[in-house]
Order: structure tokens, then C-alpha cells, then sequence
């Protein structure tokens, strides 16, 4: 037996059972954002820092209209140089309002939308920072530390976030105490959640 939308002409099977029989797609809300073209890869490229002081090394200050789900955020840390004496620490500060990395405004080099063929961008604010560069007027929001000899990925255990209109979010680094030299970059995914994406 077949049921028939009469509107649209689909049909839906029933068995002898009386069980309805449909095909149906799961999408994950990401996997549904980048066909919409409304996914992004970020990435601040290269910072080298020079010394053990805390560093604000990425910032964003979102404002479009619908929200914006962070879904990760990655620290690669090379390795430090000089005589090291303490951990290295990642910060991630909730809606900081102020701080050289603001005032100096470099963009971001990578801000991709995940979707090849599509223009659409993220609306705000996409900053990197250098050695010194400060950030101030939010809270702490999530913070980690690693070794002086440890190099690679940090896998930020912080997301998802959720940015609204006017929200911004930045990352620091304090290299171990000591350092001459570290090289370090940010990486980091995320997606609009307007409403053909994720319907609340």
C-alpha cells in the first residue's frame, strides 16, 4: 500500500503490517551548516613570542544577527627556547572589552567558509596579536596548562560557545617562564546557526 501527500504528490509505503516504511538523512547541525554555507575555518597563522609574559593572540567581536556556535578551538604550540622554569597556560576570556589586540586591529589571515562555492562571511571583528599585546574587561572563561618541553595540538575542551550580537571572545598564551622563543598559531572552527541551519 501506498500513502500519498495529495499536495506534493510523495508517497510514503505501508506493509502488510501496517508499518510506514521512509528513507530519512541525519545530518549533524555542522554538517548541515557547511551545505548551507554557513561554516568557517579560522586560523591567526604564525606568532612567535619572545618572552614568558601572557600574550592575547586571537579575538573575535561578533555582530551578525544570528548566533554563532564556536566548535572548537585549537592552540599549536612549537617548542620554547631558553631556561625554562614553568608550565605554558592557554586562556580563553568571555566578552573582553579593551586591550592592544583590539587597538591594533590586524586581521586574521585565514577566515574560510567551509563551503568552496559560497560568500558568505562572518560579520565582526577577527583579530591576531603579536608578543605584549593585551587583553581586559571580561572574565576567565576557560583556562589549561602544559608542560615547558611540550609541543602540538591543544584540543580546547571549552566548546561549544555560543557568540550573540555585540558578545566577543579572546585567547592568550603565557609561554613558560624563560622563553625567548615560541612559535604558536590558532586554529579554530565554527558555524551561523540561523534558522535553516538549526531551528531552535
Amino acid at each position: 500500500m501506498q500513502v500519498t501527500d495529495i499536495y506534493n504528490g510523495k508517497g510514503a509505503k505501508v506493509d502488510d503490517n501496517n508499518r510506514l516504511h521512509t528513507e530519512s538523512v541525519n545530518r549533524t547541525v555542522l554538517t548541515e551548516a557547511v551545505f548551507k554555507g554557513k561554516a568557517f575555518n579560522f586560523n591567526t597563522g604564525e606568532i612567535t613570542l619572545t618572552s614568558g609574559n601572557e600574550s592575547a593572540i586571537g579575538y573575535i567581536g561578533y555582530q551578525g544577527s544570528d548566533p554563532f556556535v564556536i566548535t572548537e578551538i585549537i592552540y599549536i604550540i612549537g617548542a620554547a627556547t631558553g631556561t625554562l622554569t614553568s608550565e605554558g597556560v592557554a586562556m580563553i576570556y568571555r566578552n573582553p572589552t579593551a586591550g592592544t589586540i583590539i587597538d591594533n586591529a590586524v586581521d586574521i589571515p585565514i577566515s574560510a567558509n567551509r563551503d568552496f562555492s559560497a560568500s558568505t562571511v562572518v560579520t565582526g571583528d577577527l583579530f591576531k596579536g603579536v608578543e605584549g599585546d593585551t587583553i581586559s574587561g571580561g572574565t576567565l572563561f576557560a583556562d589549561t596548562s602544559r608542560g615547558s618541553a611540550f609541543t602540538g595540538p591543544i584540543n580546547f575542551d571549552a566548546a561549544p560557545i555560543i557568540l550573540k550580537n555585540g558578545n566577543t571572545l579572546a585567547v592568550s598564551w603565557t609561554p613558560p617562564t624563560g622563553n625567548t622563543s615560541q612559535k604558536i598559531k590558532i586554529a579554530a572552527t565554527g558555524y551561523i546557526s540561523s534558522s535553516d541551519v538549526f531551528a531552535e
